[in-house]
């Protein structure tokens, strides 16, 4: 037995009595809502001409209403990328969250194109729908099924017979009339039977939640304010892995190796100190940090493990290529092989930190740019953390290296900035945009002036990058939810 949703938007008031029944039945907290009514509106008025000395006007003027919750998909895309493997998926297709194992990191949110998880702040764990199979075990309907005054929301067998005769229109046939502002097409199979409003043929770009400030979720995931850990994780992350990749090239330019190993053995204390910042950031966006020991229990699956996997393995391989060479512990090959083998775990970390935001249902960050920004960060702040950290004896050949490298770098970010610019943060992009003309300017003094710039000239740089990128990295996350 597999049970689905039908809901007939034709027929649906507004009342919002399945919203608030659910609610009461599952004593939740303020601000979050398994079910949530969408009240959409659009239209406008058109001037057809005049009738005399009076202008003539008609409208497209709609609304409709959209009650949805957790849809218990076939293919349930919050259980395939939670890191914790915390979904369970029952014989009858209900989909629970098992609270024990979350880590409340809320990365199954950005996962599901419904919006069904939701965070309770106050347990530190996701939350949504469980089909109130409570009142299923005693054969009764859902709490929201039962408080529907006009029985527009039901719950069916999704194989009864005679379903088909409904007039229903099963959510994974293609072509079917799907009701802003739900995603258009659905990869995960979801078990919702939906009459459509009328109006729904008349969608356009006009079209809008009314009450999107009720029905916005209460997550703290849900805003780049609310993502200040993750900002602060990935920045230090990639700079990290940049870094050591700059270590590495900086080691193979200086012919001396025994002066190349002092010369960068600050640098390298540097990619530690930058690594185990970012693993420790990274605890603050948990709401169940004691549970953080399960996040490697998904490799199968979630990119957040492998992410998680690969950044953890390279501050461990950094850990004893730093003991060798503090402890002058091993042969020169015996260090170079476990350099390049960190360094490739780092660029592992990189491109899985960039599979992490790669959804169909956030345009925003699945984009071929995502991958793109995240090398711009981790070559620019990496470079320049490096020569930052270098002793002044280096060749000053190599710090105007380093300023080239970072004038490219703050093009390409500008390029970026300018094509993901929209109207909402017009003006932190205009400042993003005016920061990075202003590192262009210093690393273009520092690749001219190297020697008499020295260290200043590249802290200041440095400084105007990580500025820019934080800002930018503040940009990133609002474009998953630009309208919020």
């Amino acid at each position: 037995m597999t049970y689905a949703f039908y809901f007939d938007s034709s027929s649906c008031s507004g009342c919002k009595a399945c919203q608030v029944a659910c609610q009461d039945k599952n004593n939740l907290p303020l601000g979050v809502l398994w079910r949530r009514v969408y009240e959409v509106s659009g239209g406008e008025w058109t001037n057809v001409g005049a009738e005399g000395f009076r202008p003539v006007w008609e409208n497209s003027i709609f609304a409709y209403n959209l009650s949805i919750a957790c849809n218990h998909c076939v293919h349930p895309k919050c259980a395939g990328v939670c890191p914790v493997n915390a979904y369970e998926v029952r014989p009858d297709g209900i989909v629970l969250i098992n609270t024990r194992k979350c880590i409340g990191c809320g990365y199954c949110a950005w996962a599901c194109p419904y919006d069904a998880p939701q965070i309770d702040k106050s347990a530190g764990v996701m939350t949504k729908c469980n089909l109130c199979y409570d009142n299923l075990e005693a054969n009764l309907p859902p709490a929201c099924v039962a408080a529907c005054p006009l029985r527009c929301l039901e719950l069916v067998e999704i194989n009864e017979p005679g379903i088909e005769q409904k007039g229903l229109e099963l959510w994974e046939v293609p072509g079917a009339g799907h009701p802003f502002p739900l995603p258009k097409l659905s990869r995960t199979r979801p078990h919702l039977l939906l009459k459509p409003h009328p109006a729904v043929k008349l969608v356009g770009e006009s079209t809008r939640v009314s009450n999107r400030e009720e029905v916005s979720s209460a997550t703290p995931h849900t805003t780049a304010a609310g993502e200040i850990p993750l900002i602060f994780f990935t920045l230090l992350a990639q700079m990290a892995i940049g870094a050591f990749a700059t270590i590495l090239l900086t080691y193979e330019i200086l012919s001396d190796k025994l002066v190349a190993g002092q010369a960068t053995f600050i640098p390298l204390l540097g990619v530690g100190v930058a690594i185990m910042a970012a693993l420790l950031v990274s605890f603050f966006h948990l709401g169940t940090p004691k549970n953080a020991w399960r996040v490697l229990s998904h490799l199968r699956k979630s990119w957040l493990s492998r992410e998680i996997l690969f950044t953890s393995g390279f501050a461990g391989l950094w850990a004893i290529l730093t003991g060798l060479r503090l402890f002058r512990i091993g042969s020169n090959s015996l260090w170079t092989s476990l350099a390049a083998l960190t360094a490739l775990c780092g660029l592992a970390a990189l491109y899985s930190m960039q599979r992490v935001y790669q959804f169909r249902n956030i345009p925003g960050w699945n984009k071929a740019r995502t991958l793109l920004e995240f090398v711009v960060t981790a070559l620019g702040l990496g470079g320049l953390l490096t020569g930052s950290l270098l002793p002044r004896a280096v060749p000053a050949s190599l710090l105007s290296w380093i300023g080239l490298a970072c004038i490219l770098a703050f093009l390409v970010a500008i390029q970026i900035s300018i094509s993901t610019a929209d109207s909402a943060n017009r003006q932190l992009s205009r400042w993003r945009v005016g920061l990075l003309l202003a590192g262009v300017l210093s690393a273009l003094a520092l690749s001219i002036w190297p020697s008499s710039g020295g260290m200043g000239l590249t802290w200041l740089v440095f400084s105007i990058a990580l500025a820019e990128e934080a800002l930018g990295r503040w940009l990133f996350y609002s474009r998953r939810n630009p309208g919020i």
